[in-house]
């Protein structure tokens, strides 16, 4: 029987074929490999939501009265505002001295919060509009578009001041979350504002009580 001599080219062919076929049949008697697959990279955390940043471009006409710096969110606007006057005694030029507050000091019978001018005001109550600006009777104090929003059921007035626009007219039921108008500064020396006031159902400004339980002021 003769025996077929290989020449080096055909055994190099031979080598190749075997490397693309995956070599000779594994030996059903070999220990099973250890050797793991690699393990898919970690997938990157997103970041978390950034923190909202404060509201922009506020009036360079606006004065700060009080020593709070936070921008604060509330139902009634849109963004954030910084409170220029607080409720009670200050220091602000705007009001005639007040008996019950030291070294002359005037009386603010509402919150001042700061805002871009033509910020949307929204209703933080369930109510009725009543004495819309047009009508002048909460006075020049206001501004010209001053208006209350008579909450029946706590039995309180809120009156807004200062606005650019007013949305609602005399008799109008609103909801909360409604828009109502929008920041302005019309009878205002100190710059685009909210002016938020709270009092009882048909109260005078001298009922007034603080109103930042009703403003829900928040970081």
């Amino acid at each position: 029987m003769r025996t077929r001599a290989w020449s080096t080219p055909a055994l190099a062919a031979l080598v190749v074929l075997a490397g693309c076929t995956g070599g000779p049949p594994a030996d059903p008697n070999a220990a099973p490999s250890t050797t793991t697959a690699a393990s898919p990279a970690a997938t990157p955390t997103s970041p978390g939501p950034a923190e909202p940043s404060p509201t922009p471009s506020l009036d360079p006409d606006n004065e700060f009265w009080v020593e709070d710096d936070t921008w604060y969110r509330s139902p009634w606007y849109e963004g954030r505002g910084r409170i220029m006057i607080g409720f009670g005694c200050t220091e602000a030029p705007y009001y005639a001295p007040d008996p019950s507050c030291p070294d002359g000091q005037g009386f603010h019978h509402g919150v001042d919060v700061a805002l871009p001018c033509g910020t949307e005001l929204r209703s933080g109550v369930a109510g009725t509009v009543v004495d819309p600006g047009s009508r002048g009777r909460l006075g020049g104090a206001y501004g010209s578009t001053g208006f209350r929003l008579r909450d029946p059921e706590r039995g309180l007035d809120v009156v807004l001041g200062h606005a650019e626009t007013v949305l609602v007219t005399p008799g109008q039921e609103v909801r909360p979350g409604q828009r109502i108008g929008t920041v302005g500064d019309r009878g205002a020396p100190d710059g685009c504002h909210l002016h938020l006031e709270v009092r009882p159902a048909a109260g005078s400004v001298a009922d007034a009580v603080d109103p930042r339980e009703v403003l829900q002021l928040r970081e």
